[in-house]
């Protein structure tokens, strides 16, 4: 029985994925068609729970632990009970974003229970946080237009300089870089939850005329704290998100080279400075020459990639523990080795739909500061997804920046879920604007029906009089004429009888 399921999962897990793909990419080109939005709705909402009761089977009947099977029914339970909570509660929210977040959570805590059961607990209950988040903070998407208030604005861009600056001061190195710091035993890394303020502060300085300036400042700011933190990977998204926010805002095509030639005098830069950026470089070039030293984490990644085919070894089944740091920097490897590459396909198109609905309800809002906000999410997850999976794949050096959703990290699925919650709090905000501009043009139209109405009436009546006047001014001016059926009297006497 337990070679069954292994050898069956493999082809229903990538058959799953690869339907709840294709819904996704219908719902995102037909989003004023509501009955398709519904029903793919309600299927993506069965196949997110189907691929996690599947995995979970999977990895249970793989190391013969009914533990796994205990936490996937949990994941379930939880991860369900918050899609039809947030159907319920919010109307104008925008589904297929949260189903999209739902179901790359799904493969994360998929893939990462079958690395350990622990981290997977951890995973969950953290996502568990984000989830009961993001059902509570859109209650408060009425106070949005209050960030773009000077004092809050501004607290927001030193809030993000300050908890880098900590980080800077305090922060504990990994593999040569400052990134985390701990408070009462628990460890953050602050620059995945700075991304959102500084999208935020980004968005509100350059919405607001003769502010462009201070973004600018403070975006310089936020990436030079990073530089000396050795934290090149965060740095790169912040920089990259300022000049296409700037461009966005501007809309001067000047910015984009000016701002691709400013990264690669970084890139440079950093390369001559940092000895680990100069490893990561030659492991990209050649990792083959050192294959046993610094080109070891790369090689492996390549032949777990090459090594699932299309439908995968199967959960359990693959060797991707031999990669180090798999879960954090390199969770695209075990899922192209185990899951196959069609669920890896699958996983960069779910990325990728993300990415664009987000553009496209960007382009729907009318409000600037909606707008680049939005824009400077779309940004910051689709050039991290870029950063993740191009470094594993050999496509661009390595960068240590983990895939949203589904890389095992606390800071970094709590940080994802709150950005795209901000997202979905605009899209509420501007569906509540769309509902209250159509309730009006109806009540507007309503009333010129009834006034067009009331108007028709009064001229039918002035019609009916002015016909009725008429008649009778026609009456009056008309000589009488004897009474029909009466015969006329002639008069008898001859015409000189009347002459005098």
């Amino acid at each position: 029985m337990r070679l069954y399921i292994l050898e069956i999962s493999r082809y229903a897990l990538a058959a799953i994925l690869a339907v709840y793909t294709l819904l996704a990419f219908q719902m995102l080109f037909r989003q004023k068609d509501e009955s398709v939005q519904k029903v793919n709705g309600i299927l993506q909402v069965l196949l997110i729970l189907a691929f996690l009761g599947t995995g979970s089977l999977t990895v249970a009947a793989g190391f013969r632990d009914l533990r796994y099977l205990f936490l996937g029914a949990l994941e379930i339970l939880f991860l369900g009970g918050a899609i039809v909570l947030f159907h319920t509660i919010y109307d104008h929210a925008n589904m297929l974003l949260y189903h999209n977040a739902c179901m790359l959570m799904s493969i994360g805590f998929v893939i990462i229970s079958r690395f350990s059961l622990r981290r997977s607990a951890k995973q969950f209950s953290i996502a568990l946080i984000g989830l009961i988040l993001s059902l509570v903070l859109p209650l408060l998407r009425k106070k949005i237009s209050r960030l773009k208030e000077p004092v809050f604005l501004y607290a927001l861009g030193f809030a993000g300089v300050i908890a880098l600056g900590i980080v800077l001061v305090l922060g504990s190195a990994i593999q040569g870089a400052n990134l985390n710091y701990s408070i009462f035993g628990i460890t953050f890394q602050p620059s995945e939850f700075v991304k959102i303020l500084f999208v935020i502060f980004t968005a509100g300085c350059l919405s607001t005329t003769g502010k462009g300036w201070m973004s600018g400042l403070f975006a310089a700011a936020h990436v030079l704290i990073l530089v000396f933190s050795r934290d090149l990977g965060s740095a790169v998204i912040f920089f990259v998100v300022y000049v296409l926010m700037l461009f966005e805002a501007t809309g001067k095509w000047w910015v984009l080279p000016a701002g691709a030639g400013s990264g690669a005098v970084g890139a440079y830069l950093g390369y001559r400075i940092f000895t680990h950026v100069q490893v990561r470089v030659q492991a990209f070039l050649d990792p083959w020459s050192v294959i046993d030293s610094m080109g070891y984490q790369i090689t492996q990644s390549l032949f777990a990639i090459s090594f699932g085919g299309p439908f995968g070894t199967g959960l359990t089944q693959g060797a991707s523990e031999r990669i180090p740091y798999a879960l954090e920097d390199f969770i695209f490897a075990p899922i192209a080795e185990e899951l196959g590459l069609i669920c890896a396909m699958c996983l960069i198109l779910l990325c990728l739909n993300s990415f664009l609905l987000l553009l496209f309800m960007s382009l729907n809002y009318g409000d600037k500061f909606y707008q680049l906000c939005t824009f400077g999410i779309a940004a910051a997850y689709g050039f991290q997804n870029f950063l993740t999976i191009g470094g594993e794949t050999k496509f661009i050096p390595l960068t240590g920046v983990t895939l949203p959703f589904v890389s095992y990290g606390g800071s970094s699925i709590l940080a994802t879920i709150l950005m795209f919650t901000f997202a979905e709090m605009l899209a509420m905000l501007q569906g509540e604007k769309i509902e209250a501009f159509r309730i009006r043009f109806e009540q507007e139209e309503e009333q010129r029906r009834e006034e067009e109405e009331r108007r028709r009436r009064r001229e039918e009546m002035q019609r009916r009089q002015q016909a009725r006047l008429r008649r009778q001014q026609m009456r009056q001016n008309r000589p009488d004429r004897p009474e029909e059926g009466r015969p006329v009297r002639r008069s008898k006497k001859r015409p000189e009888e009347y002459e005098d």
